[in-house]
């Protein structure tokens, strides 16, 4: 039997996509996943298999914009293996977060080059100053909206970690 962590455990790390690994002593895991994913016993949760990859999902019907994934990637051993489990939002949420950060990040550095440009030529940085400030608050706002979202996810994380537990015990 693996040892589990629990959603209050992953939701203390600073990450926005938590990680955590379980070790295993199962040869037949793959044929459990399949045989979960064909009979479709495991209702609230949807099981995508590729490889050694298994995705975890909330079915659409109760899926919200903060629904976790939890990605499994199997790395066999000899005498069992080990998976290496992420926590994540839907991949289009993740990219349009990731596309956010990007372009906060290029107008800051805009606005570094402007701050540097003014300040050699003796001119005043009063509004170089105020955009700055407004990158970096709307930078820690979309840290706090992305906590606040995993703390909404957290019943729906739980009900994943569930379903794995249930197909690798």
């Amino acid at each position: 039997m693996a040892d589990f962590i629990s959603v209050e455990q992953l939701n203390e790390q600073f990450t926005l996509k938590p990680r955590f690994k379980i070790e295993f002593t199962d040869l037949n895991i793959y044929d459990r996943l399949s045989a979960y994913q064909q009979n479709k016993n495991l209702d609230s949760v949807k099981i995508k298999c590729l490889d050694e990859h298994i995705w975890l999902s909330i079915p659409q019907s109760d899926r919200r914009y903060y629904s976790p994934r939890l990605h499994v990637e199997i790395e066999q051993k000899k005498k069992g293996g080990i998976l290496h489990c992420t926590f994540g939002p839907d991949p289009g949420l993740w990219t349009m977060f990731m596309f956010v950060h990007f372009f906060l990040g290029l107008g800051f550095i805009g606005l570094l080059v402007w701050f540097y440009t003014n300040l050699t030529l003796d001119y005043s940085n009063f509004l170089v100053y105020i955009l700055m400030s407004f990158v970096a608050l709307l930078w820690i706002g979309l840290y706090v909206f992305a906590r606040q979202n995993r703390q909404k996810a957290a019943p729906q994380s739980q009900q994943l970690l569930k379903a794995l537990a249930k197909i690798i015990s």
